[in-house]
């Protein structure tokens, strides 16, 4: 199924107006890339199948107070990544990969999901020691820029340093991380897509 960035937009903005049909449209349309992103992200399809549900359910329940988006499948896979990346809900939700199912629903062949399920504990080992190299500071602004996803005007007025002060942080935190996964940069493009 084909759409044009127009026909998504229409969608998007019937969707805020309560047509379940655009809705389900969306979800369907955008299912198996989301999938993807979710099991590489957390390497569970349980819990990369929950996200996505969760996300719709939240998109239905909250359709009022949406906003225009200019970019549909970035904004949703950022709302996957948030899901994701919510500690309590990826620990309640993680379960095994199923062979069956993964099969059947996913566009990712099933070799390429065990290959990415292995490499995750691996992949996370890394990134944890890269990060405990960062100061408390440099990990505060991290998280602020690239998981609460603010720019950087209100990362000044959430810590009160300066505009130019966080962006440089932020910079000299990513050497760091560039320097500890050079290697994983997949790694790193999954989990900073937003950087600049």
């Amino acid at each position: 199924m084909k759409n044009s960035a127009a026909d998504i937009t229409g969608l998007w903005e019937n969707m805020t107006k309560g047509n379940s049909d655009a809705m389900l449209a969306l979800y369907e349309y955008y299912y198996n890339d989301l999938l993807s992103y979710g099991i590489r992200l957390c390497g569970s399809l349980h819990t990369a199948k929950d996200a996505i549900n969760d996300v719709f359910l939240h998109l239905a329940e909250q359709h009022k107070n949406l906003k225009p988006v200019k970019n549909v499948k970035a904004y949703l896979f950022a709302c996957i990544r948030r899901k994701v990346f919510c500690l309590p809900y990826a620990i309640d939700k993680m379960v095994p990969i199923d062979e069956a199912s993964a099969y059947d629903d996913a566009e990712t062949s099933y070799e390429e999901m065990l290959v990415a399920i292995q490499q995750s504990d691996d992949i996370r080992t890394k990134i944890q020691l890269a990060l405990a190299k960062l100061t408390e500071r440099q990990k505060e602004l991290i998280q602020l820029k690239y998981f609460q996803n603010l720019n950087y005007r209100q990362i000044e007025t959430v810590t009160g340093i300066s505009v130019k002060t966080a962006y440089n942080t932020i910079y000299n935190a990513l050497r760091v991380l560039e320097t500890e996964l050079r290697g994983l940069l997949f790694s790193i493009s999954l989990l900073f897509s937003s950087f600049l």
